[in-house]
């Protein structure tokens, strides 16, 4: 237990790290106007980078399922408010370095690809930590509060991030 709380802790502060090195450009990654524009993407691999290409690796043949994977959730698109921006805000690029670091810098073994859900995927349960960002514009339905609910009742970790800027 010690260590998957020392883990989290790291990857709570790598992300912070990484984030941080995005700068203030609005939150919007430069798609104010291409609303929905990833929805259809399962995994931010699958989408073209913005900067360097983030190195891929290969974990122990046997094991590709048993590694930690970030998982960002999916949202309905919601119009622009003061308050938030979209799900999808700095996709791929932050996702993918954020696991390439984590794979890096400990000696967790992390999904290269990473992976897009939305709350109401039966396969939610199947990873302990999801992120959100933007939660300034976050609108729930009931279905999604509950799936959430149970999520987090049942040890689930969650991580929101608001840019605010």
């Amino acid at each position: 237990m010690k260590k998957f709380a020392f883990a989290v802790v790291i990857f709570v502060l790598a992300a912070g790290i990484v984030l941080a090195q995005r700068g203030f450009g609005g939150g919007s990654g430069g798609r104010r106007f291409r609303r929905g524009y990833y929805e259809d993407y399962r995994t931010p691999r699958e989408i073209t980078q913005h900067g360097n290409e983030t190195p891929t690796w290969i974990n122990a043949p046997g094991f590709e399922k048993d590694v930690f994977t970030f998982v960002r959730m999916k949202r309905a698109s919601t119009p622009y408010r003061y308050s938030g921006g979209p799900w999808d805000t700095d996709t791929p690029d932050s996702d993918l370095n954020l696991s390439y670091r984590l794979q890096q810098v400990t000696s967790l073994k992390v999904d290269p690809n990473g992976l897009f859900l939305r709350l109401t995927d039966e396969e939610l349960v199947d990873y302990p930590f999801i992120y959100m960002v933007e939660p300034g514009s976050l609108e729930l339905t009931d279905e999604e509060a509950i799936a959430l609910r149970n999520y987090l009742l049942n040890g689930g970790f969650l991580m929101l991030d608001d840019f605010l800027g």
